[in-house]
């Protein structure tokens, strides 16, 4: 019950608010800008209200201050809050450069970084360096938590960033990665580990409503990279880290295509998928993008059963 409450407040709150959200953002003229270089089937998507992300850090806040108030809880907003501001202010460059590039890339990853190292260091100082590696046990990562956490937080905020691309696609999978985190929290025993991760998924599973095909709102950068944040900090929290890439897989496969079809054109001159990321390669070849997300969201819910078989009981700390 303790990790149903924040999941059902969230979800109930998205699905109230996000109405009225639309409608402002349309007001504000926040709308999605697609790029020319993306799948043709996109360029209806034009001037579709983004930034809806900002949704996301209201109701972390919301539920941390009325329900959490736990080091892991704190890890996570602020996670969640500075990944988000980063994603607004790429947002808003995009939209009133009136081009979808926003800030350059690397402005980002120099930002993402730093955002990354200041987690790695409260997660140090909290002594959240405790986590599950595989085929050993638990062991301390002490100092070496900074350095660690500022790849793992810059490398999960351009993975969520990269997969939000397809109607209802990162959402999705991302309800599943929080919800997994909050139930791992529980097999530990510690269910206040879980409590923000609880509230993600609900925020997600109410924002599905409205970002499944066809798209009425999307997250933006300001949801995509908050949450990406986020949910490295919900996993180191629950002692996960170094099990993330398996929970995360389809995060993981998306940014792979990325990197991969990068290096191959540079190399050979060739692209060995269509389009990436992957989500775009299937677009083009003409998948509906409820298919897309459909087989995702089952890659997504498989990586999550292996990872709560893999989790194992008792508190990480």
């Amino acid at each position: 019950m303790r990790l149903l409450i924040p999941f059902a407040v969230a979800a109930v709150i998205c699905l109230l608010i996000f109405p009225s959200v639309i409608r402002l953002l349309r007001r504000a003229r926040m709308g999605q800008l697609i790029r020319e270089e993306g799948p043709a089937a996109h360029l209806g998507k034009a001037g579709t209200p983004t930034a809806g992300g900002v949704v996301f850090l209201f109701v972390g806040l919301l539920v941390f201050v009325v329900l959490d108030r736990t080091a892991v809880g704190a890890l996570v907003l602020l996670a969640l809050l500075l990944g988000g501001a980063l994603g607004f202010a790429d947002d808003y460059a995009a939209i009133r450069g009136n081009r979808n590039l926003g800030l350059k890339a690397r402005q980002k990853i120099v930002a993402q970084l730093l955002i990354g190292a200041l987690l790695g260091y409260l997660a140090y100082r909290w002594n959240l360096t405790r986590q599950l590696v595989p085929f050993d046990g638990w062991a301390k990562l002490g100092a070496w938590m900074i350095p660690v956490g500022a790849l793992a937080f810059a490398a999960g905020s351009n993975a969520f960033n990269l997969t939000d691309g397809s109607d209802g696609l990162a959402g999705g999978a991302g309800a599943i990665a929080f919800g997994s985190l909050a139930l791992i929290a529980l097999l530990q025993q510690r269910p206040a580990a879980g409590l923000m991760a609880a509230a993600l998924a609900g925020c997600l599973t109410g924002f599905l409503f409205y970002n499944a095909f066809p798209a009425r709102i999307f997250m933006g950068d300001t949801g995509s990279l908050a949450l990406g944040t986020a949910l490295v900090a919900a996993a180191i929290g629950t002692g996960f880290l170094w099990y993330l890439p398996l929970l995360a897989i389809v995060f993981v496969i998306e940014t792979v295509s990325v990197i991969a079809q990068v290096a191959s054109f540079k190399l050979t001159g060739k692209r060995i998928i269509k389009m990436s990321p992957l989500h775009n390669h299937f677009i083009v070849s003409g998948w509906r993008e409820t298919r897309i997300a459909a087989t995702f969201w089952a890659g997504s819910a498989a990586a999550a059963v292996l990872s709560l078989l893999i989790a194992r009981p008792g508190p990480a700390s």
